[in-house]
């Protein structure tokens, strides 16, 4: 399940290497996208609206919890649809390594309604019954920090 899909990136690549996926996004246009273009199946409304009892082996969350109002709440709801053996991955902008630069950055910018540090993303896990098995941070090839996680049960 990858949540805040976008034009289905992530999704794409993932029916590639022959994984069955599916996206959700707030975006209709997008959803109409990844149904159309990529070919499969995508859910359009905003997750946390969802009723979707289905349990995945792999929830990915690519640069969305800095953009909701309660990134917590959210989590615990990925939670509920994850199988017991299985892993989410998320992906957040590294607030530590981008305030070394200045406050002008791409990652503080007025959409992002959160920061989080490495720190923050560990216990924002633990808050709801999760741990990080991995956390790091990168600095990607357009110069943005990100950290970056592998949560499980």
């Amino acid at each position: 399940l990858d949540i805040g899909s976008g034009l289905g990136i992530f999704p794409y690549s993932a029916k590639n290497i022959g994984w069955n996926c599916t996206a959700i996004d707030p975006d209709k246009n997008s959803v109409t996208h990844i149904k159309k273009r990529i070919g499969i199946k995508a859910i359009h409304g905003e997750f946390t609206k969802i009723k979707n009892t289905d349990k995945y082996n792999v929830i990915t969350l690519n640069k969305v919890l800095e953009h909701v109002m309660d990134p917590t709440t959210m989590l615990a709801k990925v939670k509920n649809n994850l199988l017991d053996d299985g892993f989410i991955y998320v992906e957040v902008p590294d607030a530590e390594e981008a305030c070394k630069e200045g406050k002008n950055r791409e990652e503080f910018f007025i959409d992002h309604l959160h920061v989080f540090s490495k720190l923050s993303l560990i216990f924002m896990c633990k808050n709801v019954g999760l741990q990080t098995t991995r956390v790091d941070r990168i600095r990607e090839p357009s110069g943005k920090f990100t950290l970056f996680a592998f949560i499980s049960f």
